[in-house]
């Protein structure tokens, strides 16, 4: 009886001719190339584009007058906050703290004034940028920073400006810095070691006069007030009451010509009331009416002339 199993050396060999590839079928046919589609005319690609720009200028001018000649910036912003608040009211994230940081002269009822908020309020709901355009609207500030950390916790961070000078107009006195910003009205106590800018114009001034002032730092430090004179020269007045006369055209000069007199001759340690530097050519010392009379020099030698007999 023959076995189930065969054994490899059983099986019929394969014979060695190279296989074929099996025969067509009959009635076969070799399928056609696709067809090639014929190229649209130049014109007509054109127009497809124009057609296409056109559409989008239509949207975008569209989208555009609607966007800057409607309320509709507005209203999608009212209507994120209000989402906003509602999320963050919903999760009670509230405001518990205002943290203040920066804060020298500036005054706290302005500040709180100008970030204008309450505890309780929704912290997702906060205007930053308009707390932060709010802050720096204060005389004071010159940079504000505002941010929130939740859950509870709104930061505000200033840089002050810096006191320049005290300037009097129309019987008020007002606190400005070194490019003419008012910083805050009144006379107070602790700046009354600034030196006084009076007239009409001479806060816009203030920055150049103390660009000229600082070409000579000890004789900047003398100068108690400077007076704007119909809004086109100054008048300087040091610590001993004397007043220097500027021109109106090219005050540094003249202000150089007071530094070198002042080292060569000590023009201002004299009981002098007014030196007037507006001319070039000349110099016009007015004296103190309460000075003395200077003793007259004799030459050695000679006796001092007296009435003939």
């Amino acid at each position: 009886m023959r076995s189930l199993v065969v054994l490899p050396e059983d099986r019929p060999c394969a014979p060695c001719e190279p296989s074929l590839p099996p025969a067509r079928p009959k009635g076969y046919c070799r399928p056609l190339p696709p067809a090639r589609r014929k190229p649209k005319s130049v014109l007509w690609r054109r127009i497809k584009w124009a057609l296409l720009g056109a559409a989008v200028i239509g949207l975008s001018g569209g989208g555009g007058y609607a966007w800057f000649r409607t309320d509709l910036p507005a209203q999608a912003r009212l209507a994120v906050q209000d989402f906003v608040g509602d999320a963050g009211a919903t999760v009670d994230m509230r405001l518990g703290e205002v943290n203040l940081q920066g804060r020298v002269h500036a005054p706290l009822e302005a500040l709180a004034a100008a970030v204008g908020v309450e505890r309780g309020d929704p912290m997702l709901a906060l205007d930053l940028d308009a707390i932060r355009r709010n802050v720096e609207a204060i005389g004071w500030v010159k940079q504000a920073t505002v941010w929130r950390q939740l859950p509870d916790t709104l930061h505000i961070e200033i840089v002050e400006r810096e006191a320049f000078a005290r300037w009097q107009i129309d019987g008020r006195v007002y606190l400005i810095d070194a490019q003419g910003k008012v910083l805050e009205e009144g006379d107070r106590p602790d700046f009354h070691h600034l030196f006084l800018l009076v007239g009409a114009g001479a806060s816009d001034k203030a920055h150049d006069l103390l660009s000229m002032l600082q070409t000579e730092p000890n004789l900047a430090g003398r100068v108690v007030n400077a007076i704007r004179i119909r809004s086109r020269r100054w008048d300087i007045e040091f610590d001993n009451g004397t007043v220097a006369r500027l021109p109106e055209e090219n005050p540094e000069q003249a202000w150089l010509r007071l530094i070198e007199l002042e080292r060569q001759y000590g023009l201002l340690r004299r009981d002098i009331k007014a030196v007037d530097l507006r001319l070039e050519d000349r110099l016009t010392v007015q004296l103190n009416p309460e000075a003395e009379s200077p003793v007259p020099q004799v030459a050695p030698g000679k006796k001092p002339a007296g009435k003939r007999t």
